[in-house]
């Protein structure tokens, strides 16, 4: 929010400059810094009065004209088509520097001597362009800067209104701010409203049949205004905080929302054909051309102003252009409303739309103050543009504002505020004075102990006791706030899925892995290429309606796109390992409903080791991947996790497995196949995995199940199999640990041959099987028994024979 000190001066009088005043609403409201006017940098540029206007005699577009600024007189030449005798401009004089850091000199233009120039809003950098020179008031002292003329030379002030506060959006409530800290007295604006002619009732109707999106709606009929240009006290208000002079009926109705804070639009009631305003939701589908020229496809979750059937503006957003005010303009319908919050945040949102309106209306707005800003605008345009108004208003709706109030215990200010010198800062009367400076009622008399406080209606934020003692140390200042140490009790997270999604995090970390954040949005390209690769390609995508960056407007269906987009830009840096992985939220669309999950990704490429002195640094390779999955597992306490070979689109088919719990898959990993590394520029030799961490959290355990040590002797027995090259070993020892046998404590590969004198598509698996039990130690006799069950079970299942 800008307000420049020219204009707060019209509510309270003070004697801070910018500086001070920025420093003093950082301390009791909030950060608040200066922004430069953009004459800042003008200088030597005065109010001058055109005295005479002569055709140049050597240029047919040109004027020679002789001017008085109050200290002498010169003799100009102007190219501007509105130059005219008697009128007052601006004139830059020579040696004056004007926007743009340009100096203006004496000039010799088309045989004519030109001492400076006469200047034009935008040469002066407070229009983007001009069609002519400045016009002044004729009341204006000759002489005087420019930039005191325009009231625009002051720095302007930037308040960060926060979200909780609405009613500092208009300079009326910076200024109640303003009269509150310095203790001074508030003028809030004084104007005299006439109304004449028949009611507004005979001109419009107004019907409400959404009270929940319009709680009340408030229309006023001016009659017989004449569009024309604004005062200059009105354009100058608007040049001050960056808003541009249109006419002067828009600006009046700019000047009140600036003013007040609260939004209002004029219609020409003339364009209205039925004459009959009603506010409803919109239709799937409904079209509206707004008053910035864009067509808007509308759906049930906006809100629309309509003329009887026809929809003339998006409530609380913006106005139509088959209702907006042109210079043929007689008729006026004002409209002041009351719209929810939430219908129109949502309704803006969803049509990428933010408008000084909109911001206005999500954080709500003083619904008791709709009589004065109707009445402000409707004497400003009787009084600019010659309107007569209507008496009475055409309005509906249920809304009503009621009165609050709440009850303050001084112990509990006292609790939170002191004096350092130990004296009692806070009584009774303190507090309810603090509370008076910034509009709040004081009901009743007040005791030693309490006093009840009616809370305005312009403090919508204001909801229990807490609010009212931080407005009280705002204003005794909060530099008498106790300092405490905080103290907490930490409670262990109920959350189990949370839990185990960071003893995931530190798994992976500490498997030698960096932990990295992308992005959940992505573009069509990185998608098509996600489908492409066979990664999230069973899923439809989430569309966003209203995306952060138009160039990202799909949510991501799988982790690899930003994290090979991360192992690409690492390779090309020149790193020599890259291991990541993400832990995030992948979405997609069922059914037009947005689902989530949670998923775990990772990716490996370059180095498996930092290199040594004297040995070959070794690549990495699928088993690098297979080993972070065990890692994974064991430190997550999952039963059952294993890798079944299979052929994954987006991995080369000789390096790729499934990864299964219980049986069931849950991710797949290996190395990118050609076409995968390709399609994201990566070199060859990038192994990733994605695996579903809900699911993976399902099988997980933080607590481990405690064993005793076994007190009694182990003992291993090894098989050499010949079996089909093409039958898994994970098979094998799946089988084996099948069979149950309650002596068989542990079983594992240890050796794979193939070659020599073993038959053409077969090869040798070396088994070790460790037999022991906990309660005695196992003879040969036992340990044989059990091994032959399980040897003779496998050469059966697999068709094997033994190795010897």
């Amino acid at each position: 929010m800008n307000v420049s000190l020219t204009w707060l001066r019209d509510y309270v009088d003070f004697a801070l400059d910018a500086r001070e005043m920025a420093q003093k609403l950082t301390e009791t409201l909030t950060e608040t810094e200066l922004v430069e006017s953009p004459a800042a940098d003008v200088t030597d540029v005065v109010a001058a009065r055109v005295v005479t206007v002569d055709g140049h005699p050597n240029a047919d577009r040109l004027s020679v004209c002789v001017v008085d600024w109050g200290k002498g007189s010169s003799t100009v030449v102007c190219g501007a088509p509105n130059v005219r005798s008697g009128m007052v401009s601006a004139l830059a004089l020579p040696g004056a520097v004007i926007a743009g850091g340009r100096t203006v000199g004496a000039a010799t233009i088309r045989g004519v001597a030109s001492s400076g120039m006469l200047a034009s809003l935008e040469e002066l950098g407070l229009e983007e362009h001009s069609e002519g020179i400045l016009e002044l008031d004729d009341n204006v002292v000759l002489g005087t800067d420019i930039r005191e003329v325009l009231g625009v030379g002051e720095p302007v002030l930037e308040v960060d209104v926060q979200p909780n506060r609405p009613d500092c959006m208009g300079v009326l409530g910076i200024a109640r701010e303003v009269a509150a800290a310095l203790a001074a007295d508030l003028r809030t604006p004084s104007f005299e409203l006439a109304e004449s002619g028949q009611g507004a009732e005979l001109d419009a109707t107004v019907t409400v049949e959404d009270a929940v999106g319009c709680p009340r709606y408030v229309g006023r009929v001016i009659r017989d205004v004449t569009i024309g240009p604004s005062p200059r006290w009105l354009v100058e208000r608007l040049q001050s905080v960056g808003v541009r002079s249109i006419n002067n009926v828009v600006d009046i109705t700019n000047f009140v929302m600036l003013e007040y804070g609260h939004p209002i639009h004029a219609f020409d009631l003339d364009r209205l054909e039925s004459r009959a305003i009603v506010v409803r939701r919109a239709r799937a589908g409904e079209v509206l051309t707004t008053l910035d020229d864009e067509e808007r496809k509308l759906d049930t979750e906006h809100l629309l102003i309509c003329d009887g059937e026809v929809p003339v503006a998006l409530a609380g957003i913006m106005g139509g252009e088959n209702s907006e005010v042109v210079d043929e303009t007689k008729n006026i319908l004002l409209e002041c409303a009351w719209f929810d919050p939430a219908v129109v945040r949502r309704g803006a949102r969803r049509l990428g739309m933010r408008t000084e309106a909109s911001q206005r209306f999500e954080r709500g707005i003083d619904p008791a103050a709709m009589d004065d800003v109707t009445d402000r605008a409707c004497a400003l345009l009787a009084e600019l543009a010659g309107g007569t108004v209507a008496p009475g208003r055409v309005e509906d709706g249920p809304g009503k504002y009621e009165r609050r109030t709440i009850t303050v215990p001084v112990d509990r200010v006292r609790a939170m505020l002191s004096s350092s010198r130990g004296e009692p800062l806070v009584t009774v009367e303190t507090v309810a004075g603090a509370l008076r400076r910034l509009g709040y009622e004081v009901v009743g008399t007040p005791t030693e102990h309490e006093a009840e406080i009616a809370i305005p209606s312009f403090r919508r934020d204001v909801s229990e006791v807490a609010d009212l003692i931080e407005d009280v140390a705002r204003m005794l200042g909060y530099g008498l706030i106790v300092a405490e140490v905080p103290y907490h009790s930490l409670t262990p997270s109920p959350d189990i899925a949370a839990t185990m999604r960071d003893a995931a995090c530190e798994a992976m970390v500490g498997l030698g892995m960096t932990e990295i954040v992308t992005t959940s949005f992505v573009g069509e390209r990185d998608e098509s290429r996600t489908r492409a690769a066979g990664a999230g390609a069973a899923v439809a995508p989430v569309v966003l309606t209203n995306p952060v960056n138009k160039e990202m407007p799909l949510m991501r269906t799988s982790l690899m796109p930003g994290i090979l987009d991360v192992v690409r830009h690492n390779v090309n840096v020149g790193e020599k390992a890259v291991r990541v992985f993400e832990l995030g939220k992948i979405f997609w669309n069922e059914g037009g409903e947005c689902r989530e999950r949670w998923s775990l990704g990772a990716a490996v490429w370059g180095l498996a080791e930092p290199p040594v002195w004297g040995r070959d640094p070794r690549e990495v390779d699928f088993y690098d991947l297979a080993g972070t999955i065990e890692g994974l597992g064991e430190a997550l306490k999952v039963d059952s996790l294993k890798a079944d070979c299979y052929d994954v689109k987006m991995m080369d088919e000789s390096a790729s497995a499934r990864i299964l719990r219980a049986g069931e898959p849950v991710g797949v990993a290996g190395k990118l196949s050609s076409e995968t590394a390709g399609a994201w520029q990566l070199p060859e030799g990038v192994y990733a995995l994605e695996l579903d961490a809900d699911a993976l959290n399902k099988g997980a355990r933080l607590i481990g199940k405690y064993e005793e040590l076994p007190r009694f002797p182990a003992s291993r027995r090894d098989i050499a199999l010949i079996l089909d090259e093409g039958v898994p070993a994970g098979d094998v020892v799946g089988e084996i640990e099948a069979q149950g046998e309650e002596l068989l404590q542990g079983v594992g590969v240890f050796d794979v041959y193939s070659g020599g004198q073993l038959a053409p598509g077969t090869r040798s698996l070396g088994i070790a099987l460790t037999y022991m039990s906990r309660e005695r130690t196992l003879t040969d006799t036992e340990v044989d028994a059990a091994h032959a069950k399980i040897v003779s079970h496998v050469l059966t299942r697999f068709s094997a024979s033994l190795r010897t």
